[in-house]
């Protein structure tokens, strides 16, 4: 018959599992950095219209998201066509860009998604002090338009048209009804001397119309050089300032960027941004 186990034995086994126990490690004794939550997501470089940034919204949007996110966004500068094309391709994970017929193709194709519009800005047609076109009291954007463009064709002034494919020229020119993209020839400079005298009739967005006019107190409507606004508040020459995603972006912080944009305090940015109104002002 086998021996019996002594006391002394029983103890001994009973007091060696319970230090196996108690040096296995637990889930709640897990170390520090096991327990660290995964970093929060950082900015991906984002594709911005130079005049987000020229207006000082780009910059107010950033110091909100460092006290917000603890991160602030990496702006790489690019006209609105530029900024749509780094979407298409996938360049640009996010874009920021002013209102512009090729986003709604990109978006009808799948190309761009998570679409918002963040702020407007106005759209005036500045020109001139003396009334060279004969616009004064004018309202309507596309005979004003019409009217500047009549002008230039007479040598009676001059019009610096927007750069073609540009947010600006694309609206100017469905207001106007296509008149932008058929300018009439106009007269040689030398054949026009009052013209050349005088500044150029343009289009310009309220936005960098208030950075232009910074360091002018008690400005009302005019700046340097004899020029004022001849056509303001004009509610068929609006500009958006839009946000989207690129299709192929695969950043982990671009969703969280949008979302963020949304957000009240990127909406206070908005309103402390001359020429700049949030969506919903």
């Amino acid at each position: 018959m086998p021996r019996p186990v002594s006391r002394r034995k029983l103890l001994a086994v009973a007091w060696g599992g319970a230090c196996a126990c108690v040096a296995a490690p637990l889930p709640a004794l897990a170390s520090p950095a096991a327990r660290r939550p995964a970093p929060r997501a950082t900015s991906p470089e984002i594709a911005v219209d130079p005049v987000v940034v020229a207006s000082g919204l780009a910059q107010r949007w950033s110091q909100a998201m460092r006290r917000d996110l603890g991160w602030a966004a990496q702006w790489s500068q690019q006209d609105t066509a530029g900024v749509l094309a780094q979407l298409e391709s996938g360049q640009a994970s996010v874009g920021v860009y002013l209102s512009h017929p090729l986003a709604e193709k990109l978006l009808e194709q799948g190309l761009i998604h998570d679409r918002h519009r963040l702020a407007r800005t106005g759209v005036l047609l500045v020109g001139p002090l003396d009334d060279l076109a004969g616009i004064r009291g004018e309202s309507d954007p596309a005979r004003a338009l019409r009217q500047v463009l009549a002008a230039h064709a007479a040598g009676a002034a001059t019009w610096a048209p927007p750069p073609p494919g540009s947010a600006l020229f694309a609206l100017a020119d469905h207001v106007s009804g296509g008149a932008l993209s058929r300018p009439p020839v106009a007269r040689p400079a030398k054949h026009r001397p009052n013209a050349q005298a005088h500044p150029a009739y343009r289009l310009v967005t309220q936005a960098q119309w208030a950075t232009e006019a910074a360091g002018a107190p008690g400005a009302t409507g005019r700046q340097g050089g004899g020029t004022q606004v001849w056509l303001a508040d004009s509610p068929t020459l609006q500009l958006h300032c839009e946000v989207a995603r690129s299709f192929r972006g695969q950043h982990d912080g671009e969703k969280l960027l949008v979302t963020w944009l949304q957000r009240p305090l990127a909406r206070a940015a908005i309103r402390g941004t001359p020429g700049w109104q949030g969506v919903g002002a």
